[in-house]
């Protein structure tokens, strides 16, 4: 049965673009949900623009779980922006284009075989490389942001992760 994914309020970054997309309610692929992919600056600024009008509740509690995650008898780190316990994504309407292409491009196939990967991104996949990429973590200290708190513009919360 598909989650019926809320297109504004707390859970604004869950939402789909169409709801009645094929990858609607599925978090098969979240598992390859992973930290550490560069991304380009004006990802950056449009996922810190996602979580700016996002409930910070909702926020804080995705940005505080425990991103360490079992994968048989390895471990990885799930994506930052992942909420461990729903496995969706927090900045679904901003994510980078290396999560928007996940499923679409041959070298990135749907794991539940739903979505055909036919799209030739080969070009925007070139173009998009040859500018200037760095993990969300290091656009944020690039911008002097060494806190989630100062990201958010929160400097009285003190409970929040550094980096």
């Amino acid at each position: 049965m598909p989650i019926n994914w809320p297109k504004s309020g707390a859970h604004r970054g869950f939402a789909m673009s169409n709801p009645d997309a094929v990858c609607n309610g599925c978090t098969v692929c979240s598992m390859r949900c992973t930290d550490g992919i560069k991304i380009s600056e004006f990802e950056y600024t449009r996922i810190v623009e996602e979580l700016r009008m996002q409930d910070q509740r909702l926020v804080r509690r995705v940005l505080h779980q425990q991103k360490e995650q079992a994968w048989g008898e390895e471990t990885y780190l799930a994506c930052l922006f992942q909420d461990i316990s729903t496995h969706l994504c927090l900045i679904y309407a901003a994510r980078p284009l290396v999560c928007r292409l996940f499923g679409r491009v041959k070298h990135l196939p749907c794991p539940a075989g739903k979505v055909a990967a036919d799209l030739d991104a080969g070009h925007v996949i070139e173009a998009y490389y040859a500018q200037p990429l760095q993990t969300f973590q290091q656009w944020m200290m690039h911008f002097g942001h060494f806190s989630f708190a100062a990201l958010l513009g929160d400097d009285a919360d003190q409970d929040f992760i550094e980096l």
